[in-house]
């Protein structure tokens, strides 16, 4: 048996490796169907993958719980209804912003010097290409499985994926898998077993207007600035990992995957902190009556959501800013992670605490 496992092994590699042109087209062709979000329309590329799945004759389920937030599944049974393996990608993605700024067509889907080029090609149409390619190989070599394997090509990761991952495991639970595999980018030594947590918040400041004649310096836009200042250093805060990831966050403290990753390592063990939009006043000389600032923010391991609200409401109170508030975003999640000892793979070396991590904010 376990002869007849390794032969079969052998020979998909090989057939990826004959294949690789046609990987790269599939992943190419679907980058010329943008699914920008905002808005995070994810109809036409959800047609666009249903078409090819069903021209290989697999099944397809479409489900579209809110307008034009359109997820995919397709299931491989197994001789048994567990264990399942979920192979799971999202469709949507950031928007290209002006095509001006880019140096090829955001979606020409071309492929040059070896490089398939596009918006979206790393985040994440090249791992979701992957996963749909690896399902088509299993079905057309008829591979005996033990359990179902379940693609799963979602809507709304970009915007949290409370409309896409979110809802199938909570209205088909059975697609649940006891092993997922998600294709986001990352290096090509480098394979995730973990993800940090999520806390997204606005600080909104509120007041009268009036003349920019009468302004004093204190407007909102002031206040909610100071309030920022108060916010972001909810970077020094530390982690408390569970004892088994030790030895994995040691090993993180010296990997980065690109050259923006390089001298950021210490965020791996701190939250980070990133004021990503902010809307404030009407005009130059007016005195704006409203300035709201929306924040992202991820967690490692120890830290939750409902401590970064405390955190950032007891600065604010500290500094006497008490007319900034802090307005959650949801959806919140802590930090996830697979135990580096789980028989999907194995971790080398004993449990330690590592050298404490100095905070570079």
């Amino acid at each position: 048996m376990a002869d007849r496992v390794a032969l079969l092994k052998r020979e998909l590699w090989a057939e990826i490796d004959r294949r690789q042109n046609e990987l790269a087209r599939l992943c190419a062709d679907g980058l010329k169907i943008p699914a920008e979000n905002p808005p995070g329309d994810t109809r036409a590329i959800a047609d666009h993958y249903a078409a090819v799945l069903e021209r290989a004759g697999l099944p397809v389920e479409r489900f579209e719980p809110r307008p034009t937030n359109v997820s995919l599944v397709s299931t491989l049974p197994g001789r048994q209804a567990r264990p399942r393996f979920v192979l799971n990608g999202h469709l949507d993605h950031f928007p290209a912003d002006d095509p001006a700024l880019w140096s090829f067509p955001p979606y020409g889907g071309r492929i040059e010097d070896g490089r398939i080029l596009g918006r979206g090609v790393a985040d994440m149409r090249g791992g979701l290409t992957a996963s749909l390619f690896t399902c088509l190989l299993l079905h057309e070599h008829r591979v005996p499985l033990q359990g179902p394997v379940t693609l799963m090509m979602v809507a709304d990761e970009e915007a949290g994926g409370a409309w896409g991952t979110g809802w199938l495991l909570e209205h088909r639970p059975e697609l649940a898998g006891d092993a997922c595999m998600i294709g986001e980018p990352e290096a090509p030594t480098g394979v995730r077993i973990g993800e940090k947590g999520k806390c997204q918040f606005r600080l909104v400041a509120e007041g009268a207007s009036r003349h920019g004649g009468l302004g004093t310096g204190d407007d909102v836009v002031v206040q909610v600035a100071a309030a920022l200042q108060e916010a972001r250093k909810i970077v020094e805060l530390p982690d408390d990992p569970p004892g088994e990831l030790f030895p994995v966050l040691e090993t993180m403290a010296h990997y980065w995957r690109t050259e923006l990753d390089r001298d950021r390592q210490w965020l791996y063990r701190h939250p980070s902190m990133t004021a990503g939009l902010i809307r404030g006043g009407i005009k130059v000389n007016v005195v704006p009556r409203r300035c709201e600032v929306e924040v992202d923010c991820r967690l490692p391991f120890g830290i939750t959501p409902e401590a970064i609200r405390r955190d950032v409401e007891d600065r604010l109170a500290a500094a006497g800013l008490h007319q900034v508030r802090f307005e959650p975003m949801p959806p919140w999640f802590v930090a996830s992670y697979t135990s580096p000892q789980a028989p999907w793979f194995g971790w080398p070396g004993p449990t330690r605490r590592p050298r404490p991590v100095r905070s570079r904010c």
